[in-house]
């Protein structure tokens, strides 16, 4: 598949997809995607897109983390 964006090469990997749901930042791992090999823009069939809001909007996630967040004006 050809991007339509830089009309790189795209190859099939499973990707961490990240969305932000509710003010909350929510991480999707193991999602399969093209990736273009160029400019790094990602696609997904409209099945694994429906699959990814589906599991977000269930709220099942299976693990949780905190991650640090930094303030660019306070420094």
């Amino acid at each position: 598949m050809k991007c339509q964006l830089c009309h790189g090469e795209t190859k099939e990997k499973n990707i961490s997809y990240n969305q932000w749901y509710k003010g909350r930042l929510v991480v999707v791992e193991n999602v399969p995607a093209e990736v273009c090999q160029r400019c790094g823009e990602e696609y997904f069939t409209p099945e694994i897109t429906d699959k990814i809001q589906r599991l977000i909007y269930s709220g099942a996630a299976v693990k949780t983390m905190q991650v640090p967040i930094f303030d660019l004006s306070a420094a």
